[in-house]
């Protein structure tokens, strides 16, 4: 063994060796500049996707809420005509068809509030880009609220206020990214075709 061996050798032992071995550390995942969760392996979503999710789903809870005491007030006699504002302005006869009319009309927009809000907090944290402009419309639905009674009016706050974060740019670069994945090409594979196994042809030619 050559001395310039030997002093190699002897190198490989020393404990502060690996110290001169310097290594990068590894790449983020990214979806074009934007990070991606280590953990789901989807675009990292910022905070405010969260927030503004809760909220719509606070102004649905809410509203529902608020229907739920329209149907309860409704059940008397006493409190029938008070128990929303759209009966308080009609006034119409308990076992009127109208009353019937009233009835579907509260149910109606107190699914509809709620089914608007859950509807843009789902497809918000999934990164729908659409529901930008779906939040707004939320609002607007949820102005529907008016019609019931105050405690489903006071939807309209966490809602309007989770449609305006939705335009953030935070949230709209979480858009971006998922609006890239989305629309990237799609690999196609199809089947393998003429396998063949066991040596090949080639090799029994080079063989004999």
């Amino acid at each position: 063994m050559t001395d310039q061996a030997k002093v190699s050798e002897d190198h490989l032992g020393d404990p502060g060796a690996h110290r001169a071995i310097e290594v990068l550390a590894p790449p983020k995942p990214t979806v074009g500049a934007y990070p991606v969760s280590r953990r789901t392996g989807e675009p990292a979503r910022p905070v405010l996707v969260g927030v503004a999710a809760a909220l719509f789903v606070t102004g649905a809870v809410v509203s529902s809420v608020g229907l739920v005491k329209v149907l309860w007030d409704a059940a008397t006699v006493t409190r029938y005509h008070s128990a929303a504002r759209v009966l308080e302005w009609t006034k119409p006869n308990p076992v009127s068809f109208l009353t019937i009319v009233m009835v579907l009309t509260i149910g109606a927009v107190g699914a509809l509030v709620a089914t608007a809000a859950g509807a843009v907090a789902y497809n918000a944290w999934n990164g729908r880009q659409w529901t930008r402009i779906g939040g707004l419309v939320a609002v607007a639905v949820s102005g529907l609220t008016y019609l019931l009674n105050p405690l489903a009016t006071v939807a309209i706050i966490p809602v309007a206020i989770a449609a305006g974060l939705l335009w953030l740019p935070q949230v709209g670069r979480y858009f971006a990214a998922w609006t890239s994945i989305r629309t990237a090409p799609v690999l196609r594979r199809g089947w393998a075709e003429n396998v063949r196994y066991g040596i090949q042809p080639r090799y029994r030619r080079e063989a004999s």
